[in-house]
């Protein structure tokens, strides 16, 4: 019988060997399948008569007792039954001693035992203790990783005196290398050798680390049977995955025949629980290494993980750190710009100081930023567009980009190893580092890649383990995880950044949506009272017309038809100069966009001036300027009308006892411009038309030339460049207007 009575193995279908149901055992020892609630025996291996006076074809149904004496069976009871079962226990069973290693498996119990070897004495003890405590001493001193594996297979082969002992290493692609070795004299050597992934698969990987001790004490040993094959209680094969004497796969007994080796022993060297790599045991002839050796190598083991992951850690957080001052300096600056755009465009070299990258793209906001060495412009969108598309992680990191991405075989030489991190799918955008191809000379335990055929077309192991040696094309460095988290952090800084400004933008916005809003509201107000200007100021003489056309209807003769005519000429001359101010009016309220210029203060004033000089010399008014600063920002038409409305109004509304006194000043106030028109005139009474102040056609005084409509217009254009128009009046005293812009 082979290991399954129907599923044969070649190299062909090992990744999918079921090695859980081998049906088989090794024969240094005996295994029962109990059932758990009963323990009666299930399954048994058929070499049982050789440790006990027992024959496995009259075992099945039994329970324990029928093998053991009654005092052995409570006490064995007692064992398997206890909670947190240890393992091995220490069993006596028809007199004799033995390692029982226990398990729970689909509701039964397997049970294997090994003769219990006692340690040769005290001594041996004794020096096996202090050996091992020296050696962790030693390891902490030894400052390397090589210098610390080097040290770790030493001890090993000392310990239990096999031919050769190395430590293997696997890569991110599961390939091994040989990097520390001691090989007895006149053998093979491995060290620095590689060995293919396809040499450990992936179940045979899962159960390195779920059995980190794995012993096979004869390759060339007879396998034992488990009877009946399909448990009789679930009718299928029992799962022994965690048995200690499990028969190897026959595809592995055969690659260890063919390297020449006897017996193995192999302890997995975990990393924070991840299989980090293998220290393998190899010896050329037949040995059993006894439970006592085993489990000191599996200390060894546990302590060589320990010094590779305190060594990790501290490098690495050293590292992190680093990066960390890097990529907080860089977030800082991009803060401290205008826009994250221009904080990128200014730093963009500094993205290549988070990483051993050679080249790095970043797609935000609709921009690309590279630098260092990356693919043309076209390839980075292309190869954006199948990252958008194709990949749905958030990070991606691979060191062979063209395994994956096809057309990347192009670009290897700047790009083989890609670390991609997404910021927006939607937006396209994606923080890109790329390492370049390293051609890289790999030395194979043999070629990796042609098994032998032979005649019965059965795929078999290679055979020649000689050296080959193997150029290895379009692969990068790999990505450390400093690397990508560090990356994973720049880009989460980025989106606050982003986020923050974006949120900025968006109050901005809706504060001058706020503002326009409100400017809106009163644009509509004063069109809504425009509406009743035009109401009341053209139905009346509307109506007065159609009165005298009922007049001369009534009595069409000659005079008074003369009368009727000069009335209505009259008239329409009235409302056409309303509809002139009407015009005006709506002018001023639906102009929205006006060109601003820098306006020299003392040029309007002059201009202004000079267009009301007449009236300056019919009043014999004193005209005085008091300008601290010279221009402001604005529409020059704007700032000519309203000082045009409010000197005519100081020289207008000038008082009869007293020469006319008109003063100009300017000044800065905080931000402000701000512009005042004196005078020592009529003055208003404030407290009875403070609030009509700007109303339109709002007169004060009953001047014949007064329409009402300078200061309204005036105050509706200082707002509309978001200035402010005040007035400080005492009757027979004088006024002030006040602009501030």
């Amino acid at each position: 019988m082979q290991n399954y009575p129907n599923f044969k193995v070649d190299l062909t279908n090992c990744d999918a060997e079921p090695i859980h149901i081998i049906g088989r055992i090794q024969p240094h020892g005996f295994l029962l399948i109990l059932n758990e609630q009963t323990l009666e025996v299930e399954q048994v291996s058929e070499n049982i008569g050789n440790f006990l006076q027992a024959d496995p074809a009259q075992l099945a149904g039994k329970t324990l007792q029928a093998l053991v004496e009654q005092e052995e069976y409570e006490k064995l009871i007692s064992q398997l039954r206890s909670e947190g079962q240890a393992n091995p226990q220490l069993l006596q069973l028809q007199g004799e001693q033995f390692f029982g290693f226990v398990h729970q498996s689909q509701g039964s119990l397997v049970l294997e035992c090994e003769p219990y070897e006692q340690p040769s004495g005290d001594e041996e003890l004794l020096a096996l203790t202090s050996a091992y405590t020296n050696f962790q001493a030693e390891l902490d001193r030894r400052s390397t990783l090589i210098e610390q594996a080097e040290l770790t297979v030493g001890f090993v082969q000392q310990a239990i005196g096999y031919d050769q002992v190395m430590l293997y290493r696997f890569d991110e692609d599961w390939h091994g290398e040989v990097i520390a070795e001691n090989v007895k004299p006149g053998l093979q050597s491995y060290l620095y050798h590689h060995f293919p992934a396809s040499d450990i698969p992936v179940q045979a990987r899962a159960l390195l680390v779920k059995k980190p001790v794995r012993q096979i004490a004869n390759v060339s040993a007879v396998a034992v049977d488990i009877v009946p094959y399909l448990n009789p209680t679930t009718s299928s094969p029992s799962n022994i995955i965690r048995s200690e004497l499990r028969n190897p796969s026959e595809i592995h007994l055969e690659y260890l025949q063919h390297m020449g080796v006897q017996a193995t022993l192999s302890l997995s060297v975990l990393v924070n629980g991840k299989l980090w790599g293998i220290i393998a045991c190899q010896n050329k002839t037949p040995v059993l290494v006894n439970f006592w050796k085993r489990q000191l190598c599996y200390n060894v083991a546990q302590a060589f993980a320990n010094v590779v992951l305190a060594q990790q850690e501290y490098r690495d957080q050293r590292k992190f750190e680093n990066y960390k001052v890097i990529e907080e300096q860089l977030l800082e600056r991009i803060v401290n710009s205008n826009s994250v755009n221009e904080g990128l465009e200014k730093n963009r070299n500094s993205l290549l100081e988070l990483s051993e990258a050679t080249g790095a793209a970043l797609f935000l906001n609709g921009n690309m930023y590279t630098t260092g060495d990356t693919p043309s412009e076209t390839a980075l969108r292309e190869l954006v567009d199948w990252l958008t598309n194709n990949v749905t992680e958030r990070v991606l990191f691979t060191r062979e980009l063209s395994t994956i991405y096809y057309a990347a075989a192009d670009i290897r030489q700047q790009s083989a190893g890609l670390l991609a991190l997404e910021i927006s799918k939607f937006n396209k955008e994606y923080l890109l580092f790329f390492k370049p191809e390293i051609l890289e000379k790999r030395i194979w335990a043999g070629d990796p890649e042609k098994p032998v055929q032979e005649d019965t077309k059965r795929v078999h192991p290679r055979k020649s383990f000689a050296k080959w040696e193997e150029i290895i094309k379009g692969k990068s460095q790999p990505w450390s995880l400093n690397e990508i988290e560090i990356a994973q952090l720049l880009v989460k800084d980025l989106i606050a950044v982003v986020l923050r400004n974006q949120k900025a933008k968006l109050e901005a916005l809706n504060t001058d949506l706020s503002e326009t809003t409100s400017k809106l509201l009163t644009k509509n107000k004063r069109l809504e009272d425009f509406t009743h200007i035009i109401s009341h100021n053209l139905r009346s003489p509307l109506s007065n017309m159609l009165g005298l056309y009922d007049l001369y209807e009534s009595n069409p003769d000659p005079d008074t038809t003369k009368e009727v005519m000069e009335l209505m000429r009259n008239m329409i001359q009235n409302m056409s100069a309303t509809i002139d101010d009407l015009n005006l009016i709506l002018k001023s309220e639906l102009e929205q966009q006006l060109d601003h210029q820098e306006v020299s203060i003392s040029e309007v004033v002059e201009k202004e001036l000079q267009n009301l000089q007449s009236q300056i010399l019919e009043s014999n008014a004193q005209v005085k300027t008091d300008l601290k600063v010279q221009t402001v920002k604005g529409p020059k038409i704007y700032l000519e009308s309203v000082l045009h409305n409010l000197l005519s109004n100081a020289l207008k509304y000038r008082s009869s006892e007293r020469q006319p006194v008109v003063e100009v000043s300017s000044w800065q106030e905080q931000e402000q411009v701000c512009l005042a028109v004196s005078d020592n005139g009529l003055g208003i009474d404030m407290e009875k038309f403070g609030g009509k102040m700007f109303d339109p056609y709002a007169t004060f005084h009953g001047n014949k030339d007064a329409k009402g409509l300078g200061l309204y217009l005036s105050k509706v254009q200082v707002e509309a460049l978001g200035g402010s128009l005040s007035v400080v009046s005492e009757p027979g005293v004088g006024t002030t207007f006040t602009v501030c812009l």
